[in-house]
């Protein structure tokens, strides 16, 4: 595992390598080197990378602005992986992810009593796989935004079945029956459904399109929502009753509650 570069104060992005896998850490303004901060780790949805030199949510000034709302309400880092790319919450990417941690761990740089995630679309299988994996007892907060919490959905509607099995290396043509079996040790709602009352688990907001025919939200966000509570979290679910899977791209009402929800979680 490559470590994380040597930083200075200020802000600034460094690339390196964990886990076999690019990843990115950008400073705010305030940060000193030498004091610990609190990391946002990002987690990309469908068609995202981390490589050296660049990431998909940089290339896009409304996701750049959500990053630094919350990094200027809580001055954390933020932080991300490439993490096997069009994972769908795979072993590859968990690994990945945990890799990360370590990586940032390591450097001394981050406050591991303050760690948030963030996730969108097949993102949030990630952050979830990760809660329930690497990262286990050790997450503060988590936010996602039109994001997957059951693989077994994703499968049942077709939609996006393909590439999801693909993720997994597995054939387009497996029955559904099959495809379910086979990922199931990385579908991160039923493992969230048996948690027993009192797990460790970070508060956590949703932010959903009520209209989402992408990833559907009684199936993603509510279940998301109900297996959480009942083991106990706390949990903010906001279904937007007009909005479809493009929760991203509301702009400021997104931008001002994450800002506000990782301000006070964080």
């Amino acid at each position: 595992m490559t470590s994380v570069p040597t930083l200075h104060d200020g802000e600034q992005i460094v690339y390196f390598q964990a886990g076999g896998d690019w990843c990115y850490l950008w400073t705010p303004e305030t940060f000193k080197a030498g004091t610990p901060v609190p990391v946002l780790i990002h987690h990309h949805g469908a068609g995202g990378y981390v490589r050296d030199g660049g990431a998909d949510w940089f290339e896009v000034d409304q996701k750049v602005g959500y990053l630094k709302a919350i990094m200027q309400a809580t001055g954390c880092a933020v932080a991300s992986s490439h993490a096997c790319g069009d994972h769908w919450g795979n072993a590859c990417s968990t690994q990945a992810n945990g890799a990360l941690y370590e990586a940032l761990l390591a450097s001394g740089h981050m406050d591991a009593a303050r760690v948030g995630l963030l996730g969108g679309g097949l993102g949030g299988v990630l952050v979830w796989n990760t809660v329930l994996g690497p990262l286990a007892a050790k997450v503060k907060a988590a936010a996602v935004l039109q994001a997957v919490a059951s693989l077994e959905d994703i499968i049942r509607d077709r939609k996006f079945k393909a590439p999801l099995l693909k993720a997994f290396s597995l054939p387009a043509d497996l029955d559904d029956d099959a495809a379910m079996a086979a990922v199931a040790a990385q579908d991160p709602l039923p493992r969230l459904q048996r948690l027993p009352v009192g797990t460790s688990l970070p508060r956590t907001a949703i932010y959903h399109g009520g209209q989402d025919n992408n990833v559907l939200p009684q199936a993603n966000a509510v279940a998301l929502a109900d297996a959480l509570r009942r083991a106990g979290a706390d949990v903010t679910l906001e279904l937007f009753p007009e909005a479809d899977h493009f929760v991203l791209e509301m702009g400021q009402p997104i931008q001002d509650r994450l800002a506000a929800f990782f301000g006070d979680a964080l």
